[in-house]
């Protein structure tokens, strides 16, 4: 049977509910953490602990099995594709994890800032530069709370103070005062902890959790991203600065598309996200994490099934436009290969391709490369100029 919480035992199974909060935290299988989850206005407080099931572990094995399919699909796109799609993948994140917060973004002025065609000064730079830093494998240190203040700085604190400058983090490294956090009504529903000291100890606990050599990756990420929101560090911008920490470790040991794509998923399943948290914190619930973990990875499991389907379908219109360009009368084989990779800079992120990458791909000349693009048809080709670069793609609209 399915793991159930405590919460819903104690409605459906009342007389069962504390002797199975018993053997759950006794259990020989469980893990304790000293953090106290304590419910808004609610009396009492638990230490939160996680129990290895049998759920768990089928859910490891299933993810780990679909990233191997997950994989091979990769494996199969061409890497102009797969760069364009990352390119892509980029703006819709940024997007997605701005609109779960309820923080407006246009994809334009997204697109400008990754395209470079925006100033450093404009809106959301720090947070799509960051993005960004997860295609180039930067390191960016998260070992201790100095670290995740310098973090937040560099990502989002700059934005988020001068839209209200009521937000600047007071304290000696996070806030001062105290935050809740409401309801679209307006109901209060989390307190974040309070006061700095106690938010320093438990976010210090939260770190040694994730960095943990005990247990599993997708554990340790899944308990970091609960507390992190629990602990509510900042007055504004919690939200998007966990789900970056998220991306950025599932980088290390994932795809960087993975990465890339949690919070695009997490968004088209916003309120079983939201409920994950609400369960986890509630008196009733004692501290169990096990659900919580349990609806992470099904989190995780549902991103890679979500870029695997999304790739597949890339990959058929990839294959339905290239048959139509082998019909063309376009000459020889160099040609040939000059307008598919210009069908792939076309097709998916659409930023088009430097005459430079060009001559890397084909391996031929600029000079050969500029006189082959010289020849091609004027409506076929599109050219795009972002500060000294001309990009080049294809135009799509004649294919269809």
């Amino acid at each position: 049977m399915a793991y159930q919480s405590l919460k819903k035992i104690y409605y459906v199974s009342p007389d069962t509910y504390e002797n199975e909060y018993i053997k759950r935290f006794q259990s020989p299988f469980s893990q304790h953490i000293s953090i106290m989850i304590h419910q808004y206005h609610r009396k009492s407080s638990y230490p939160a602990f996680f129990n290895y099931t049998n759920d768990i572990l089928l859910l490891l094995e299933k993810v780990y099995k679909t990233y191997e399919k997950f994989l091979y699909v990769v494996h199969s796109v061409p890497p102009v594709v797969c760069h364009q799609f990352i390119l892509l993948s980029i703006l819709d994140e940024v997007k997605s994890t701005n609109d779960i917060e309820g923080v407006h973004s246009t994809r334009k002025e997204l697109r400008d800032i990754l395209d470079g065609a925006a100033s450093q000064s404009e809106r959301f730079t720090s947070i799509v530069n960051k993005y960004h830093e997860l295609i180039t494998n930067s390191d960016i240190p998260f070992n201790n709370c100095e670290d995740i203040r310098h973090f937040f700085d560099e990502f989002a604190h700059k934005e988020i103070i001068k839209e209200n400058p009521a937000h600047q983090s007071d304290g000696q490294i996070f806030r001062k005062d105290p935050v809740s956090i409401e309801s679209a009504t307006g109901k209060v529903v989390h307190q974040g902890v309070y006061p700095e000291p106690q938010i320093i100890n438990a976010m210090t606990q939260a770190l040694d959790v994730l960095h943990s050599p005990s247990m599993p990756l997708l554990i340790r990420l899944g308990l970091f991203h609960y507390f992190f929101a629990y602990i509510h560090p900042f007055y504004d911008g919690n939200g998007r600065t966990d789900r970056f920490i998220t991306s950025y470790y599932l980088r290390t040991d994932f795809h960087v598309l993975l990465a890339l794509r949690l919070s695009i998923f997490i968004k088209k399943n916003r309120a079983k996200y939201y409920e994950l948290f609400t369960e986890a914190d509630s008196e009733i619930n004692r501290g169990d994490l096990t659900p919580f973990i349990i609806g992470f990875l099904e989190i995780i499991l549902g991103t890679i099934n979500d870029t695997i389907a999304l790739l597949n379908r890339k990959k058929a219109q990839l294959k339905k436009y290239k048959e139509r360009i082998e019909a063309l009368p376009i000459g020889d084989t160099l040609s040939k290969n000059m307008y598919f990779i210009l069908l792939q800079a076309a097709l998916f992120y659409g930023k088009g391709i430097s005459i430079t990458d060009l001559t890397k791909l084909l391996g031929k000349s600029r000079g050969t490369i500029q006189k082959r693009l010289d020849n091609v048809q004027k409506e076929f080709l599109i050219a795009t100029k972002v500060n000294k670069t001309i990009y080049y793609k294809l135009n799509l609209r004649l294919f269809r």
